[in-house]
């Protein structure tokens, strides 16, 4: 019997649920029977299995380890890979998560338009050890978040076209109003707050709360989404029931431009400390978190699905929101 042999494993990285490729040699043969990839110590079914290429989701309960494929009387490993631990669940974000100075990550029950959060708790943080506390209540459909220089916390709230202040412990104010469907948030180094209407259009507001419109954009199907780059740029996505939408790239004078196309309902985007830009979406049949390279390239960097937004914490992990929870990996895939 020829020895099964893996060659490579594409990503490897991933979140549970996340499809993960395994490409090899004599992977799944008649000789071999019934093959079963492993992710550490947790089997998997393949959704496809042939000689040269295995598909297999990651299972719940999945850790990081080595990933082999398994038959009767053997085996064969592969690389190490990464399963982003789960920090918490039943929440429901919509869009990135932040981390603030202490390395506590928060994050929201969004709930459907109009719908108040079970408890009342809008808003959790979560220590740097996964430690669950409510944060902020009573808001309704709060959706994107945002950290000043100070790190001071920003709300918006789609459902009534607000932006909330954090002014203390567990107190919101409201900073701005008039926004629309009030949704990505994203601060420029001058501390200008900048915010997504999904209707059509991104707002500028500044510190001391005048608005201003800034840039039109195409109306979005869900939130739009909103991060700065190391060029002073900001960038948007803007989700559509189209399989062909772009990542925009808007100038500080508000000129609007596409930077990256070709993804289906891209969602939250993030930048490393080195500058790489991240994004998730759907792109040539992968779902996930994909790095955006300098010269155009879309490459997936983390297997997930349902992944809403992403954060880089202080130490450079990533964190992962999906629609119902928080996970976070130990490699960003740079």
């Amino acid at each position: 019997m020829t020895i099964p042999r893996i060659t490579r494993v594409h990503p490897l990285a991933g979140v549970e649920g996340g499809r993960v490729t395994i490409f090899g040699e004599g992977l799944c043969t008649a000789e071999l029977g019934q093959v079963a990839p492993r992710f550490d110590t947790a089997e998997s079914r393949p959704l496809i299995a042939a000689p040269g290429r295995i598909i297999a989701p990651i299972p719940d309960g999945a850790s990081s380890g080595f990933l082999s494929v398994a038959w009767t009387d053997g085996s064969v490993q592969g690389p190490f890979f990464e399963v982003a631990r789960k920090l918490a669940d039943d929440l429901h974000p919509v869009a990135n998560p932040v981390v603030d100075r202490g390395g506590r990550i928060i994050t929201t029950f969004s709930g459907s338009r109009g719908q108040a959060a079970p408890n009342g708790v809008s808003v959790f943080r979560i220590s740097a050890d996964g430690e669950v506390e409510p944060h902020i209540r009573d808001l309704m459909n709060p959706t994107a978040l945002a950290l000043d220089a100070g790190d001071t916390l920003y709300i918006s709230c789609r459902n009534d076209g607000t932006v909330r202040k954090v002014t203390g412990p567990g107190q919101a104010e409201v900073f701005a109003d008039g926004l629309g469907i009030a949704t990505g948030l994203a601060f420029d180094r001058q501390g200008t707050l900048f915010v997504g209407d999904r209707a059509g259009g991104i707002y500028a507001v500044e510190p001391q709360g005048s608005v201003r419109r800034f840039a039109k954009l195409p109306a979005s199907v869900a939130a739009y989404h909103l991060a700065f780059g190391p060029d002073d740029h900001l960038y948007v996505t803007a989700p559509t029931l189209s399989n062909d939408d772009p990542v925009f790239r808007i100038s500080p004078a508000g000129t609007v431009a596409r930077c990256f196309e070709h993804l289906a309902r891209p969602q939250g985007l993030a930048f490393d400390r080195d500058g790489t830009l991240f994004v998730a979406a759907i792109h040539a049949g992968e779902r996930g978190i994909f790095r955006i390279g300098r010269d155009g390239s879309a490459a997936l960097a983390v297997a997930g699905e349902n992944v809403v937004g992403l954060a880089f914490d202080q130490r450079g992990r990533m964190v992962i929101a999906t629609n119902n929870a928080i996970h976070r990996l130990g490699w960003t895939g740079t």
